[in-house]
């Protein structure tokens, strides 16, 4: 069986996930590494059940609790952020301070402008769903969620022109203008949204992956 890298790390995070269940069924207090993978998992096999963003999001700030993990775990574990598989395709969770028990922080309805990197080009996205949608830096933008509208085929091969782990919000209901630059070096993309798998520039890459978009019902495809 031939796994893509995403599929090999979400087998990865469940791994440590179920450790992580057993040793707290022995009644003991779990490590960064265990509250980290225990949450990551819930919180994906939640999505994975159909539940919305929302619900989801909710969800991973009900699994731990302070009295769960061991001293200064709560301090550590500032931030959680995954990749989730919706019914609509892959969205970005972030999670803030997940075991304190405050629950997910008050939407900031500000959407900070990035600093575009020299060279790109511009590239209209529409958010046709109810709830923002994140694109981070070397996400390949042609797999972007389903429910972003835009041009596909001039967003074959690109990345959002920002440094590394640099992160665009495209609101509910927003038409956004973005920036993108080709992606360098041998220009592979694997384990994105599961479009494409091998060299961006094989022949026919594109179209099969415009009639795979079409199949799943990718906006703008």
């Amino acid at each position: 069986m031939r796994l893509l890298p995403r599929e090999q790390n979400r087998l990865q995070v469940f791994a440590a996930a179920e450790l992580a269940r057993r040793r707290r069924a022995r009644g003991l207090l779990l490590s960064q590494a265990e509250a980290v993978a225990l949450i990551s998992d819930e919180v994906m096999e939640a999505a994975r059940n159909g539940l919305d963003y929302a619900a989801v999001e909710q969800r991973g700030y009900e699994i731990l609790y302070p009295a769960d993990v061991l001293e200064d775990v709560p301090r550590l574990v500032t931030r959680i952020e995954l990749e989730a598989l919706f019914a609509d395709g892959h969205r970005l969770i972030v999670l803030h301070d997940p075991i304190t028990g405050g629950g997910p922080p008050s939407l900031d309805a500000g959407n900070v402008e990035p600093q575009w990197l020299e060279g790109g080009r511009p590239l209209q996205l529409a958010n046709t769903s109810d709830v923002p949608i994140t694109l981070t830096s070397h996400f390949h933008v042609f797999e972007a969620n389903r429910r972003l509208r835009f041009d596909r085929r001039a967003a074959w091969g690109m990345r959002l022109a920002v440094a590394a782990g640099v992160k665009v919000v495209i609101e509910p209901v927003q038409t956004r203008e973005v920036w993108v630059l080709p992606f360098g070096g041998a220009r592979i993309v694997r384990g994105h949204a599961g479009l494409v798998d091998g060299p961006l520039d094989a022949p026919g890459a594109l179209e099969a992956a415009l009639a795979l978009a079409r199949e799943r019902g990718y906006e703008g495809a």
